[in-house]
């Protein structure tokens, strides 16, 4: 049997790897497709992900943009001549670019017996940070070929529950969540000295990060707050110097050294996912990472956050006050075994391999 992993953006390709690994655990001949353009630094890259082939993809500038339209629909075009020569049982096909879904669809109607799994990572144009630019006419347009085209599809993955409302309103048929994973982490146990509250930010510093809202839940605390912010974007000095009037900030820029990580992140009370409002996400990579380091969630994202919070008591939620119970997230930190433990239930890489062949042995048949 043959299989065709493909993606187009570098940021899915620890996922479309693991699929790969998945696959071939199931005794299938692989082809693997990504883009030699990083959608992130708008640049190409020397490198990409092992096992992957990387297809010469049209580059841009901008993200809301019909050269990013027309990127997407040649890389789609592209990936799919070379689908067709490799004549695949099964594609596992993760999405956006929806592009890929409309070649999904084209290729199901000249091979029927083909099996086709969609992963849908994030729902474009849902998830654009700002409410006008979904009515723009590039978004109408990407959503038309996610609506228009899912119903190829097998079987269509879910990143999270969030999504389901709006893909049961597109697709008929089963739809599983498989939420991301991370190899398995080290946790701090012990418990933190001194008279501070230490928080964390882990992750990329753009548009949709509610820096005034961090802020007023800093200034909420009644105590001193030693905030350590590890990543980068475009919104770094504004965070810097915002949370630096209010906290005592360590900037630590991108980390990628396991050990540097645990010694910054696990001397840490809790992590920061506050977002601003009416974001399609259900749950961030970051709040992953934090459950892997031990550390509880200060939250303000609904539904799969929202709800792990509550049922698991892995954090607290904030509203419109940004006010949290301070004790509880020091005891939660120093207690944090239950939130490993969740996090191993969740989100292992053997709980993604493991519901990832349920899926494929359903879809075989």
């Amino acid at each position: 049997m043959r299989a065709v992993v493909v993606t187009c953006f570098e940021s899915n390709e620890k996922r479309a790897h693991l699929a790969y690994e998945t696959l071939k655990g199931k005794g299938y001949e692989l082809l693997a497709l990504t883009s030699n353009f990083s959608h992130v630094k708008k640049s190409y890259r020397q490198e990409t992900i092992a096992d992957f082939q990387a297809i010469e993809t049209k580059s841009y500038r901008k993200n809301l943009s019909i050269d990013r339209m027309l990127s997407h629909r040649r890389f789609a075009k592209d990936a799919f001549k070379q689908i067709e020569e490799y004549d695949p049982d099964l594609i596992y096909c993760l999405a956006p670019a929806n592009s890929l879904i409309k070649e999904c669809d084209d290729y199901k109607k000249r091979h029927p017996a083909c099996k086709i799994i969609i992963d849908i990572i994030d729902m474009w144009p849902e998830s654009l940070p700002l409410s006008f630019l979904r009515k723009t006419p590039p978004a109408y347009l990407w959503r038309k070929l996610r609506k228009d085209h899912l119903s190829c599809a097998d079987l269509v993955i879910a990143e999270c529950a969030y999504y389901l409302e709006t893909l049961k309103k597109e697709y008929q048929g089963a739809i599983k969540v498989i939420y991301w994973c991370k190899d398995e982490g080290i946790y701090q146990t012990k418990a933190i000295e001194g008279n501070k509250l230490r928080l964390c930010y882990l992750g990329s510093i753009n548009n949709i990060i509610a820096i005034d809202l961090i802020r007023k839940t800093i200034e909420n605390c009644q105590m001193d707050v030693e905030v350590h912010i590890i990543g980068d974007g475009e919104k770094r000095e504004e965070m810097v110097k915002s949370l630096g009037e209010v906290a005592d900030v360590k900037y630590h820029g991108l980390v990628y050294d396991a050990k540097k990580k645990k010694e910054i992140m696990g001397n840490c009370h809790a992590g920061i996912n506050i977002y601003k409002e009416g974001l399609y996400i259900g749950l961030t990579s970051k709040c992953i990472d934090y459950f892997q380091y031990g550390l509880p969630l200060i939250n303000n994202i609904k539904s799969d956050t929202f709800d792990f919070i509550n049922n698991y008591d892995v954090g607290f939620n904030i509203d419109q006050d940004c006010r949290f119970d301070v004790k509880k997230i020091i005891a939660l930190r120093n207690n944090n075994q239950p939130i490993y433990e969740f996090y191993l239930s969740h989100f292992s890489k053997e709980v993604f391999i493991r519901d990832l062949e349920a899926i494929i042995e359903e879809v075989q048949g």
